[in-house]
C-alpha cells in the first residue's frame, strides 16, 4: 500500500510540474504571438549578412552615366540646390535621347557616390531598409486596418513574404547592391505596396481626406515616372478600386477619377518621351496582342519555376494564420472567387507584357526581382482568396459548430502540423545551401563571401582603383578584380576604352580614358 501511495503521489506530481509544463509549452506553439517573435527573429538574423555585406558596396556600370552631371555639380558647388538642379537637367537630357522615367532618372542622377564614394553603400540599406518598411505596411494595413485581424498575424505574413522574397529573389545583386537597377525596380515596387494598400483601405472604408488625397495623387505621379512594369500594375490597380467605389457607389468616386486622370497622364508622359523612340530603335517590338497572349505563356512559366518547395511550404505555414483573418464584408458565390483568382493570376501576367512588347524578351534580373516579389505577394492573395472561399461556403465566419470543430483540429494537431512545415522548410533550405545547381539564398551567399573574405578582398581592390581615378592622371589602367561577390560584383570595365562603361567611368572622374590592363 504505501508504494502504491508512492507511485500515485509521483503520477500526480509529475503530472501538475512536468506534464502540465509541457502542455503550456506546447499551446504557446500554437500562439500567433510565438510565431510572430520567431519570424522576426528568424527575419533579422538571416539579413544580419545581408546588410552587413552591404558595407563593402561600390558603384557600378549606369550609376557612372547617370549620376556624373550631379557628381560635378556636388564637387564644384557643394550645394545641395545645384546638385538637384544637375539632377533635373540629367532628367530632361535622358527624356529627350533615352527614356521617359522621369522619377527613376532622377533618383538615377543623385546615386550615393555623387557626395563621395564612401556613401555608396548607404544605397543598400535605403533600399533593403524600405523594401522591409513596405511588406510590412502593406500587410499591417490591409489586415489589421482593413480586415481587424490581430496586428501579430499580419507581422507572421509580412515577415515571411519578406523572408520569401529577399532570400530567393532571382538576382539579389540588381535588386539591392546595384542602385541604379534597385531604385528603378525594387525602390519603385516597395512605393506600389504603399500607394495599394492606401488606396484598398480608402475605398474599403469610403473615405479620403484632402491631404491623403494629395499624397495619392504625390506617389501616383512618383510611380508613374518609374519603371512601366510597376507604372503599369499602379495603372490597373487604380482602376481596379475606381470600378469598386463606382460599383458601390463610395462618396470617394470623383476624387478616384481625379487620381486615375492623373495616373494616367502621367503614365502617357513617360510612354510619350522623344527618348523612348530612340532607344526602341534598338529592339524589334511585338505586336500588343501578341505580347499579352504571351505575357500568359511566360506568366505560366514563372509560376512552375517560382512555386518553389520553400514557397510551397511558406505558403502551407501561413494557412493558419490566414484562416485567423476575419473576412468582414467580403461575400460572394463560388463564381465570384474563382473570378478573383483570375484576376490575380492575370495581374501577374501582365507584368510581363511591357518588356515583351517593348523587345520580345522577359528582361533582365533586376526586372524579374520584381515579378517574383509580386508572384509570393498573389500566392498570399489567392490563398486568402482560397480561404474566404471555404469559410463562405462552409459558414466558418463565426463561432458557430463548424468553426468549432476546426478550433479543436487546429488545438489538437497544431503542434505537429508546425513541426513538420518548420522541418521540410528547414530540409528545403538546406538543400538549396548544399546543391551546386541551385543558386544560393542571399543570406547564404553574403555570409560566404565575408567569411572566405572575398568581400572585403574586392573591397579593397575597388578602393585601390578609385584612388587612381581621383589621381592626376588622365589615361588610367585599371587591374581587373581578382575576385566577384556575387551580391557585390555586378558590371566591370573593358580592354576596349570605347566601350560604353569606360567612357562612362572616364567622364564621371573626368579622365580621357579608362581601360582593363
Amino acid at each position: 500500500m504505501p508504494e502504491n501511495a508512492l507511485c500515485v503521489s509521483a503520477f500526480l506530481w509529475y503530472h501538475r510540474n512536468v506534464q502540465g509544463k509541457e502542455l503550456e509549452w506546447m499551446q504557446k506553439l500554437l500562439t500567433v504571438k510565438f510565431w510572430r517573435f520567431m519570424i522576426i527573429i528568424l527575419l533579422a538574423i538571416s539579413l544580419l549578412p545581408v546588410f552587413w555585406i552591404g558595407l563593402y558596396n561600390h558603384s557600378s556600370a549606369d550609376d557612372y552615366s547617370y549620376g556624373c552631371m550631379a557628381r560635378y555639380a556636388w564637387l564644384n558647388t557643394h550645394n545641395i540646390l545645384e546638385t538637384l538642379k544637375a539632377a533635373a537637367e540629367k532628367v530632361r537630357q535622358i527624356y529627350f535621347e533615352w527614356q521617359g522615367s522621369y522619377g527613376a532618372v532622377f533618383l538615377f542622377a543623385l546615386q550615393p557616390a555623387v557626395f563621395g564614394e564612401q556613401f555608396y553603400p548607404l544605397g543598400s540599406f535605403l533600399i533593403l531598409g524600405f523594401f522591409l518598411f513596405a511588406v510590412f505596411y502593406f500587410f499591417r494595413k490591409a489586415i489589421r486596418d482593413v480586415f481587424h485581424a490581430n496586428v501579430h498575424i499580419a507581422d507572421v505574413v509580412a515577415g515571411v513574404a519578406a523572408l520569401l522574397c529577399i532570400q530567393m529573389m532571382p538576382a539579389p545583386v540588381e535588386g539591392f547592391f546595384w542602385w541604379n537597377g534597385s531604385i528603378y525596380y525594387v525602390f519603385f515596387y516597395s512605393l506600389m505596396l504603399v500607394q495599394a494598400v492606401n488606396l484598398m483601405a480608402a475605398v474599403w472604408y469610403g473615405h479620403c481626406g484632402l491631404g491623403q488625397l494629395a499624397g495619392f495623387l504625390l506617389l501616383a505621379a512618383a510611380i508613374a515616372g518609374g519603371n512601366y512594369i510597376t507604372a503599369l500594375l499602379m495603372m490597373e490597380l487604380t482602376v481596379f478600386f475606381f470600378v469598386w467605389a463606382l460599383a458601390t457607389k463610395k462618396r470617394i468616386m470623383k476624387k478616384l477619377a481625379l487620381l486615375l486622370a492623373v495616373t494616367l497622364v502621367c503614365f502617357l508622359v513617360n510612354c510619350l518621351a522623344p527618348g523612348n523612340a530612340v532607344r526602341q530603335g534598338a529592339f524589334e517590338s511585338w505586336n500588343p496582342i501578341r505580347a499579352v497572349l504571351y505575357s500568359y505563356h511566360e506568366a505560366y512559366n514563372h509560376m512552375v519555376e517560382w512555386t518553389s518547395p520553400l514557397v510551397v511550404a511558406g505558403m502551407v505555414f501561413l494557412l493558419p494564420f490566414l484562416w485567423q483573418v476575419p473576412i468582414g464584408k467580403l461575400s460572394g458565390g463560388f463564381g465570384t472567387f474563382v473570378l478573383f483568382l483570375g484576376m490575380e493570376f492575370s495581374f501577374f501576367a501582365s507584368s510581363f507584357t511591357p518588356t515583351l512588347y517593348t523587345y520580345g524578351d522577359v528582361g533582365a534580373g533586376r526586372i524579374q526581382n520584381i515579378r517574383y516579389f509580386l508572384w509570393v505577394f498573389i500566392c498570399i492573395a489567392a490563398e486568402f482568396t482560397l480561404v474566404c472561399l471555404i469559410k463562405t461556403m462552409f459558414g466558418c465566419q463565426g463561432e458557430g459548430s463548424n468553426f468549432r470543430v476546426l478550433r479543436n483540429v487546429y488545438n489538437r494537431y497544431g503542434v505537429p502540423f508546425f513541426a513538420s512545415v518548420v522541418f521540410c522548410a528547414a530540409f528545403f533550405a538546406g538543400n538549396s545551401i548544399l546543391a551546386d545547381d541551385v543558386r544560393d539564398l542571399a543570406s547564404i551567399s553574403a555570409a560566404k563571401s565575408l567569411l572566405s573574405g572575398e568581400a572585403a578582398q574586392y573591397h579593397r581592390e575597388a578602393k585601390e582603383r578609385i584612388s587612381l581615378l581621383q589621381g592626376e592622371g588622365m589615361s588610367v589602367e585599371l587591374t581587373p578584380f581578382s575576385c566577384k561577390p556575387e551580391l557585390l560584383f555586378w558590371e566591370d570595365i573593358k580592354e576596349d576604352p570605347d566601350d560604353w562603361v569606360n567612357r562612362a567611368v572616364a567622364r564621371f572622374y573626368q579622365k580621357e580614358e579608362v581601360r582593363l590592363r
